[in-house]
């Protein structure tokens, strides 16, 4: 299966197939009705070579885009193809118009091209490089693949524009981006993960009506990201669920079950007053619907996780969902290193080991380079040094040389000295929360 489609209020599940075929499933009984597109029926009967995997589905009417360049406008009734598009460059995504009088599509070149349904001759009326730059030889740049593209209308502004991909090739490594075109505005969206998929919320479900847009979900590869359309300058809506338990990646877990009464409402103001929530759209959160699942238990559950970066994050457990309480950063104790761990190595601040007391509240944890700290909980902002206990393991290094295999005779010792990260020094200011009181440090 190459892609799906279940139009607004039907019944009938488009499955479109890597073989180029296009099953038609009933979802109320979950069965396959005998209606099945063949990629040999929507072809030309010129045609002799395989369209490709079906890369595209949509009705307005039902138009079928295949991934080697060709598109056919297909009548459910009479069974044959009303009309045949094919571009020269392979697809990846087409989206009417809400008309149904045209459509756009996106290609591997980074090219985006519109199309009539309606013309004498069966060519884009339009191909843009919305990225392309000229280079001083007078060539265009070479752009990367637009994996997807969506066409908006609304009755009081210009359409929208909104893919993924297509930047120019001219760096690598370039940052994930979504690309909103509005009118004459081009704005990317740089996003912190790889763009897995996104889709526009509109006003209407209905494709042959305006669409009049308002927000664009993206899933990313480790989050999802909801941007509002109706602010400047395209803000992000404040997400209310946790999606950063990965952040940085998780090291260690801890589990408390039927904790305190006070110990989670006690962290939940501390978190809340700690998170800066700046840069975000005053509008509510855009996506509703769904229902809870059972009722939360009767007991307190807390998680707490350590993360490479050395920071640790409590989770409240105790509903349907993960609520993040407070995220607490231990690498504040210390100076930062001069040079960054490079891929494979692992982070000098990484938490290894959580052990909390729930009555007293008193945190230790253990790091990656061989630290130890140990922490009280304040609700008020103190100052003050965190005593540092240093504790030297020298150990006894033989080189065995070569040595005689009747008697190994003992070759000059050498010491070694494991020398760890460095600890701040002097008066530090400790925010409300869990404060570093001892920090101990094997040499």
């Amino acid at each position: 299966i190459t892609y799906i489609n279940l139009p607004f209020q039907s019944k009938w599940l488009y499955v479109g197939t890597e073989k180029g075929n296009i099953h038609v499933v009933n979802i109320e009984v979950f069965q396959l009705s005998g209606y099945i597109i063949n990629w040999n029926k929507a072809i030309e009967i010129s045609r002799k070579t395989h369209p490709g995997a079906v890369v595209h589905i949509s009705d307005c009417p039902l138009l079928i885009g295949f991934e080697t360049g060709l598109v056919v406008v297909w009548d459910l009734r009479t069974r044959v193809a009303d009309a045949r598009f094919t571009s020269a460059d392979p697809l990846r995504s087409i989206s009417w118009h809400h008309e149904g009088k045209q459509f756009m599509c996106s290609h591997t070149d980074g090219s985006l091209t519109t199309w009539v349904v309606k013309q004498t001759t069966p060519k884009p009326t339009n191909i843009i490089y919305p990225h392309a730059k000229v280079n001083k030889d007078g060539k265009q740049e070479t752009c990367k693949t637009i994996q997807k593209v969506e066409w908006t209308t609304s009755k009081t502004s210009e359409s929208f524009v909104i893919f993924s991909g297509g930047l120019t090739n001219d760096l690598a490594g370039r940052t994930p981006s979504i690309t909103v075109m509005h009118g004459k505005t081009t704005t990317v969206l740089e996003m912190e993960h790889n763009v897995v998929d996104f889709i526009t919320l509109c006003e209407t479900p209905w494709a042959y009506d305006h669409d009049e847009p308002y927000a664009l979900v993206v899933l990313l590869q480790n989050d999802l990201v909801v941007v509002d359309l109706h602010s400047q300058g395209y803000p992000c809506f404040a997400n209310p669920y946790s999606m950063d338990l990965h952040e940085s990646p998780v090291t260690c877990c801890s589990y408390l079950a039927d904790c305190p009464a006070d110990l989670i409402p006690a962290l939940y103001p501390i978190g809340a007053r700690s998170q800066k929530r700046t840069g975000f759209s005053d509008r509510e959160w855009p996506i509703s619907g769904g229902e809870w699942g059972s009722t939360s238990c009767s007991y307190s559950e807390l998680i707490i996780t350590g993360h490479a970066d050395g920071s640790l994050k409590f989770w409240d457990a105790s509903s349907v969902s993960f609520q993040i309480l407070y995220k607490l950063k231990t690498s504040k104790v210390f100076e930062k290193p001069k040079t960054k761990s490079v891929d494979g190595e692992e982070d000098p601040f990484a938490v290894q080991q959580i052990a909390l007391c729930p009555e007293s509240r008193l945190l230790c944890i253990a790091g990656a380079t061989t630290h130890v700290i140990f922490f009280k909980f304040s609700k008020q902002e103190t100052s003050g040094e965190v005593t540092c206990l240093e504790i030297p393991i020298v150990y006894e290094a033989y080189d065995s040389g070569n040595a005689s295999p009747e008697y190994d005779f003992p070759s000059q010792a050498s010491v070694e000295y494991v020398v760890p990260i460095h600890v701040r020094g002097g008066i530090q200011k400790k925010p409300p929360g869990y404060q570093a009181e001892l920090n101990c440090l094997w040499e």
